[in-house]
Parts: structure tokens; sequence; C-alpha cells
């Protein structure tokens, strides 16, 4: 019932702000055409050859910053502070996307302006169309019975959660507390008709549409038999899940596994929308890092062959996402023998844990120094990037044999792509001597990720490549 209601809120959503946004960037060049008349100013026929740019505007806007699922719990006021919030982020956009695409004349000042402000106005006015018509969609509808089966300390809580997802509305309960005799009283303002004891009777007599179940699993195990029961009557019974329960830092979603019902229980669930715009951002950032990989090609491998002979680029058998292996490309900034030599060198490491950092490295060639605080040494990995093998931003990915002495805890900063840069090599790698505060920073940044926080990491990247900051 409620992702029902969810599905057609969102979905009327989705194709209001587009609306929105096409109306305001016609709105807005109609005022320019026709109060601004110019021999050389775009046509009309040109505005709506492109409206593909509104577009696309739109579907960045909804994949960076898109809360409606937060839509049913704001009132008129938040909504407002929402919409400004959007529209701001509208006017970056906008401006951007006609940029890339070379069409500034159709996007002017006055064109900018006026669409922006125009959206706002009608996003909001859409929204809270959209309110009215949810509300009065509810209301129309045939009202839901619910029986509540729970227990005591859990009641307020569900009726809670109910109300917050406005699962209320338009439905009466009337509750069953199996661990204790309440009958007669009053949770909520719902009454409470039942007990373990005469559970079956109230559903008997009564109207109930819908059974929700949520007991701890103890009891659950015991409750088998009057689900059967329900079940006989005709009455669908929703029960919750109890497995790893109380558990904080889990997150879980049903799913189906061929034809079988699944639970899936993991850290943090991402959506795909936004795991879809990280991959075309690290296409599009790997293309343009070929580029500049290749013209610094031209200076950097004639000079890493007259120091020391051997290939230019360096390739190393590393360790991805969830363990998959791969080969990564570098820029050589070692002698030949660099592999050979590091066990002899072992006790210098500065690195607590399953990692090697030294100071002075007499591993290192000149040119591999310059390269090194440079970064221009892990240029190559634009082609791990285009491969899919890697991120722009993620975690570093570990050597085999570091991965070889990993505890099982530390394979979880593996459950996301290794990327060029991350959010420990911009906290002052030089500073951080020791594993473990390695895995705490890169957990956090797969807890914490969002497309905002890529972005943050990457100019950050930008500074201290150019500070020559912890490159050593």
């Amino acid at each position: 019932m409620f992702q029902q209601k969810q599905k057609f809120q969102n979905s009327l959503l989705i194709l209001v702000d587009a609306v929105c946004l096409v109306t305001a960037f016609l709105f807005a060049s109609v005022v320019r055409l026709e109060f601004r008349p110019d021999p050389v100013n775009p046509t009309m026929n040109g505005v709506i050859a492109n409206l593909w740019l509104v577009l696309v505007t739109y579907f960045c806007v909804y994949v960076f910053f898109n809360a409606n699922q937060d839509f049913g719990r704001r009132d008129g006021y938040e909504e407002l502070v929402y919409i400004v919030k959007v529209s701001a982020f509208v006017a970056g956009v906008i401006a951007l996307v006609f940029f890339a695409a070379h069409k500034l004349e159709y996007l002017t000042r006055t064109v900018w302006a006026v669409t922006v402000l125009s959206n706002m106005i009608l996003m909001y006015l859409g929204h809270m169309l959209v309110k009215q018509i949810v509300r009065k969609r509810r209301a129309m509808g045939e009202k839901q019975h619910m029986y509540l089966v729970t227990t005591r300390d859990r009641v307020g809580y569900i009726l809670s959660q109910l109300k917050s997802a406005e699962e209320l509305e338009n439905t009466t309960i009337r509750i069953a507390i199996v661990d204790e005799d309440m009958r007669g009283m009053k949770v909520g303002g719902y009454p409470v008709v039942a007990t373990l004891e005469d559970l079956m009777e109230d559903p008997r007599r009564e109207v109930v549409d819908e059974v929700y179940m949520n007991v701890p699993y103890a009891s659950g195990k015991s409750l088998e038999e009057y689900i059967e029961g329900f079940e006989e009557m005709g009455i669908p019974v929703k029960l919750n899940i109890n497995m790893l329960e109380g558990k904080e830092g889990y997150s879980r979603c049903i799913d189906l596994l061929g034809d079988v019902p699944v639970v899936s229980f993991a850290p943090r669930f991402f959506d795909y929308n936004k795991l879809l715009m990280k991959r075309v951002i690290d296409i599009v950032g790997a293309l343009v890092g070929l580029v500049i990989t290749a013209v610094a090609a031209i200076f950097v491998v004639p000079a890493i062959k007259l120091e020391s002979p051997g290939p230019a680029v360096f390739r190393q058998k590393r360790v991805g996402k969830n363990g998959r292996y791969f080969y990564i490309y570098k820029f050589r900034s070692m002698y030949q023998d660099a592999e050979e030599r590091k066990a002899e060198l072992m006790e210098k490491n500065e690195m607590k844990g399953q990692m090697f950092k030294m100071t002075d490295d007499p591993r290192v060639t000149k040119v591999g120094k310059f390269i090194r605080s440079t970064s221009i040494d892990e240029l190559p990995q634009f082609w791990n990037i285009l491969k899919g093998e890697m991120s722009l931003v993620g975690t570093r990915p570990p050597t085999v044999e570091e991965f070889k002495h990993y505890e099982p805890r530390h394979k979880r900063r593996l459950s996301m792509k290794p990327g060029l840069t991350g959010l420990w090599q911009v906290s002052g790698r030089s500073d951080i001597e020791d594993f473990e505060e390695v895995v705490r920073l890169d957990v956090e940044y797969i807890d914490n990720w969002n497309l905002q926080l890529d972005a943050k990491i990457l100019l950050k990247t930008v500074v201290v490549i150019f500070k020559k900051v912890g490159a050593k």
C-alpha cells in the first residue's frame, strides 16, 4: 500500500518538476524575444530545438539533488526552503550545460534569471498542488482497516513510524498487545482490542483488510499458527524483518532471487542512478585524463628511459572491488629491481600495518621523485578508470601481498571501486603512519559517499597536487 502511494507521488513529482523547468525556460525565451527584439536573436524554433539541454539540466539536478522521499514530511515552509536550494542548483547546472554545448546565445542573463525565478515559483505551486492531489487521492480511496499485532514496548514507536510515513491517513487501526493485557485501553488514540489469548477473535468479527505483525523474533516463531489462521481468513499479513534487529549500521531491502523472496543486508545500499552518474563522470574524466597522459608521456617517457633501463610504464597486480585482481598502470618511478629490494627495506617501513612507506626510498629514481611529487606517475591509471577497474575517487587499491594479511574487517574498504584519489589521500597522507587510520578514512568515505563528496575530494586533490602536499 505504502509503496504504491510512494510510486504515484514520485512519478507525479518527476513529471511536475520537468514540466516546470521546461515551461520556465520557454517563458523566459518568449520574454526575451518579445521585449528585447534583435535581428540576430535566436528564433523560437531554435529555442524549441534546444529544449533537450533543459532536459539534460533536469536529469543532472534530479540525480544530484533529489529528496522526493522526504516530500510527504515537509510542510509548506520546509518545501519552500527545499525548492530555493534546488533552484540554486538549477541556476548553476543550466549555465554549465548551455556553456558546454556552446549554446549560450539561448541563455542570456535575462533568460537565465527569468528561468530560475519562474521555475522556483512554478515548482512551489506545483509541489503544493501535488500535495493536494495526493491527499485527495488518499481521502477518496476506500478506508483501510489494519489489525496491528505487537508488544507493549513497540506499539508507540510503530504508530509514530506509520504516522511519519503518512500510512495512517484514511486508515483505522485496532491493536492487539500480545505480551500484556491492555484491552479497553487506547494507544495513540487507537483502541487495544485483544491480547494473545483472544488474538483471532477481533479479526473474525470485525473488518480487517490487513494484519501488521511487529514482534520480537522469539515471539514471531511462536505466532506462526496465528499467521496461518489469518491466511485461512484470507487476510494479508505483513511481518517485520527481525534478523539483525537492533543492529546498528545495517541497511535492509527486500528482493527476489529467482522466485524466492529474500532480505538483503548491507552496511549501506547505494542509489543506482547516482552510481550510474559516477560511472559517466569517470568515463568523461578518464577520456580527458588520457589526453593529458598522452601529452605528458612525450616528456616523461624519454626522461624515465634515459635515467634507468626498462619499460616507462610500470604494471603491478592490485586488488580491487570485493577482492577482484587487476593490473594497475603507472609511469615507472623506481629502478627495475624495486620489488626484489623491498624485502631488505621492510625494517625501515614507517607505516604501521599492511602498507609500506619510506621517506627517501633508495629505489626511487630522480625522475621518479619529480613525477611522484607532482602525481604525474599516476596518470596512466586513467586507463584503469576507463576500463571500469577503478574510479576517479575511491579507496587505495592494495597490493596482493598487503591483501593477504588483511583481517576480515579490513576488506570492507574494498566494497567500492578503488580510486585514483580518495579521502585519505587529501587528509594529509604524509602524516598518516597507521594503516588502521587509512582503513578508518576509507570506511568513512564509503559510509558517507555521495557525488558532492566526490567533487569535494577532486577539488582538494587538485590543491594537494599543486601544493605538492603529501606526495612523497
